[in-house]
Order: structure tokens, then C-alpha cells, then sequence
């Protein structure tokens, strides 16, 4: 028997865990030989939104305070004020000892479930992402199942080796994994730079494409004049710049009152974004928070904005953009040419003259703008399927 496993305890999800729920939602009609291992807060967000519909071969691990958040990072590191840099320190170790103590907890707890499911179903061959690698690896290598690891973040890479640091570094699971399932070439390239070449991966792949539901994602009938900044608010995907740029637009175009900007996501940055709306009198800036039906705002957009620092590709926000028929602009790193050409939006640099600049190119030709639109969901629909995904995943999940 295999085994998907994705744990995720911080109370939400991102592209990672829907696609591999996804997966085997579509698979689970096929195949007897795989069961989804997930934890209880996570399988209900799934099922709430419409991801996961099947209880079959799903077997649910029950983790305490499962759905709750407690990294410090957030709230210490932001400390300011009055408190000396010492004092901040000493909140940051205290609350990193926390962190930990609450994890070793959750970690013993999981572990005794899992052996129970690892064992009741003969479990061989794991496939694991994130959490779930991280705290099943020791597990997993002790009854000799063979581990797939599906990097797949365009996030940084955490490879620490401090012990605090344990429940959050994919160190040990990059090193001892059997296989290492890479979502695009630029995700190799970023590891082998900061990772000691003697300990990166021999035995490695990288996925042919990445996928969506297109059942959920398509474009309505009657578009609206809206644009949108989609994902969690973290400086990594420019949070700050995109509101710079709707300021220059907004100074340069005309009409830039019929256009509302929507920005869907949470985040540590959210606090600095609001602040700066304010500050500068940005009145077509509406913030949603924490959604639960993107494809809603999707549908009716026309431009869905992209910036991330290092990496586009392949996005899961900017597939389900794509599919819904939104021109695209995004900051010309990485492979984001793969998905994106001047045939589907706007590359751009990394300066909020720029983006404002390719905005306003979009908006002056309604033609183009719609042009671009449609050849951007022909691209995903045609290049990005699970049809394309499974039969990759098949292979490297042989035993």
C-alpha cells in the first residue's frame, strides 16, 4: 500500500497541500493502493472548500492544538517601542523554546497515530510535502518506507540544523529522502546553491507540470474592471510594491477610479499594506483577508498581478488567475516565462514605474487586454493538467 501524507498545523493551507489533496481526490477513483493521511483541522478546511470529497482510504490523525498558529516569529519579531533590543531578544529565544516545546508535543502525539496507520495498511512508499515529511521522517525510516519528498515551495528554503529549529527544516528530509520530487528546475538550482553539495539529493526528478481544478476555475461572462493581488502577505511576494504601484497608476491613468484593486490574503506584511493605504489616500484598494472562494473574484477580474521576488513558477494562484482569463503581470524571474509571454500579460521588473506602466498598457487596449486573457487560460488548460501530473507521479511512486 502507498501513502500521500500532508500534515499542515498552522490553521490554513496554501498550493502545496491543495494540489496534493487534489491529487488524490482524482486518483481515489482509480486506484485502490493509496490512502491520504491528513490531519483533522486540515481535512476539514479541504472538505469545507470543496477540495477533498471522498472519506475513502482517508485516514485522519487528530493533533493537539491542530488549527492554531504558535510560531513567534510574528508577533515577537515585530516587538518595537519601548523594549530594548536585549529585551527583544530574550522574547524571541523564550518564544523559540515555546514553539518548540508545543511542537515536541504535537510531534510525540502525531508519531503514535501514524505507526498505528503506517502499520494497519502495510504502508511501503510515502509520498510527503512540508510537516508531513518533516515529522514523519523519523518514522517512516524506521519501518523502512521508502520516502518521496515533493519540494514544491517557492518559498525559502529551510534547511537549518540547530535543534530548535527541528520541527521546521527540511534539512533531514531533503538529506535522507529517497526521492525528491522538485516542482520546477528553479526550485534545484536554489537548493544546490545553499545546501552542502555532499548532502543534496542524488536521486531526483522535476514535475512536468503543476495542475488545478478547472471545474472551479473559469472565467465569467461578463468581466469587471478589477485587478487582483492574491496569496499570503509576506514581503517575499511584494506586497508593499504592488500598493506603490496602484498609487503611480492611479496618478497616471485617467480612469484609474473605475478600477478596483483587490487583495485577497493575510499576512505579516497586511498591517504595513493597510497602513500605507491610509497614509496615502488609496481609495480603489479593498482588502478581503482570509477568502475561501478565490475562483469568485478570479472570474470577474481582468489582471491579476504577480511580483514575487525570486519565482512565478508554477504558482498555484497564477494557474487558477490564468484559468479565469486574467492578463497577466508578473515580475520577470526565474521560470516565469514558462507560464507567462508577452501572449498571455506583461513581464516586468521588480519597480513599481514599470508595473504601473504595463497596467496602464493593458487598460488603454480593452482588445489586447482581453486577447491576452484568453490565451493565458488556453496555455494552463492545455500545458498544466493532472492528466499530464498523475502518470509522472505513478512512476516515481513504484515500488
Amino acid at each position: 500500500m502507498k501513502a500521500i501524507c500532508v500534515i499542515n498545523t498552522s490553521g490554513n493551507y496554501g498550493g502545496a497541500e491543495k494540489r496534493v489533496v487534489s491529487l488524490f481526490e482524482h486518483i481515489n477513483n482509480d486506484r485502490k493502493d493509496f490512502i491520504l493521511i491528513i490531519n483533522k483541522a486540515l481535512y476539514e478546511l479541504m472538505t469545507e472548500k470543496g477540495v477533498l470529497s471522498s472519506e475513502k482510504r482517508v485516514s485522519i490523525i487528530s493533533i493537539p492544538f491542530d488549527n492554531r498558529n504558535f510560531s513567534f516569529s510574528n508577533k515577537v519579531l515585530q516587538a518595537t517601542g519601548n523594549n530594548s533590543a536585549k529585551q527583544n531578544q530574550v522574547k524571541i529565544r523564550l518564544g523559540r523554546y515555546k514553539y518548540f516545546l508545543k511542537t515536541v508535543f504535537q510531534w510525540l502525539i502525531f508519531l503514535k497515530q501514524l505507526n498505528t496507520i503506517l502499520s494497519n495498511n502495510n504502508i511501503t512508499i510515502v509520498y510527503t510535502i512540508w510537516q508531513g515529511g518533516i515529522w514523519g521522517r523519523t518514522l517512516f525510516k524506521k519501518k523502512n518506507i521508502r520516502i518521496i519528498y515533493g519540494a514544491n515551495s517557492n518559498l525559502v528554503w529551510h534547511i537549518e540544523k540547530n535543534l530548535l529549529d527541528r520541527f521546521d527544516s527540511q534539512y533531514r528530509i531533503i538529506r535522507d529522502a529517497n526521492h525528491i520530487d522538485f516542482l520546477s528546475e528553479g526550485l534545484v538550482t536554489e537548493l544546490k546553491s545553499i545546501m552542502p553539495s555532499c548532502d543534496f539529493p542524488e536521486n531526483y526528478t522535476v514535475s512536468p507540470c503543476s495542475f488545478i481544478d478547472y471545474n472551479i476555475f473559469y472565467p465569467d461572462s461578463s468581466k469587471e474592471n478589477s485587478v487582483v493581488f492574491m496569496g499570503r502577505l509576506v514581503a517575499l511576494k511584494n506586497p508593499l510594491l504592488f500598493l506603490e504601484t496602484v498609487k503611480l497608476f492611479n496618478s497616471k491613468y485617467h480612469d484609474y477610479n473605475k478600477i478596483t484593486f483587490y487583495v485577497l490574503g493575510i499576512g505579516p506584511e497586511e498591517n504595513k499594506m493597510k497602513r500605507y493605504v491610509n497614509e496615502n489616500n488609496i481609495g480603489n484598494v479593498v482588502f478581503k483577508g482570509k477568502i475561501s472562494n478565490p475562483e469568485e473574484y478570479l472570474k470577474r477580474s481582468e489582471v491579476f498581478i504577480s511580483i514575487q521576488q525570486t519565482e512565478n513558477y508554477p504558482g498555484q494562484a497564477l494557474i487558477e488567475a490564468m484559468a479565469c482569463e486574467n492578463a497577466i503581470i508578473a515580475s520577470n524571474v526565474g521560470e516565469t516565462q514558462r507560464l507567462v509571454t508577452e501572449n498571455e500579460g506583461e513581464l516586468v521588473r521588480l519597480d513599481a514605474n514599470d508595473i504601473a506602466d504595463a497596467l496602464i498598457t493593458l487598460y488603454s487596449n480593452e482588445a489586447a487586454l482581453s486577447l491576452k486573457g484568453e490565451n493565458a487560460r488556453k496555455k494552463v488548460i492545455t500545458e498544466h493538467t493532472i492528466e499530464c501530473f498523475k502518470e509522472y507521479f505513478y512512476n516515481i511512486m513504484k515500488d
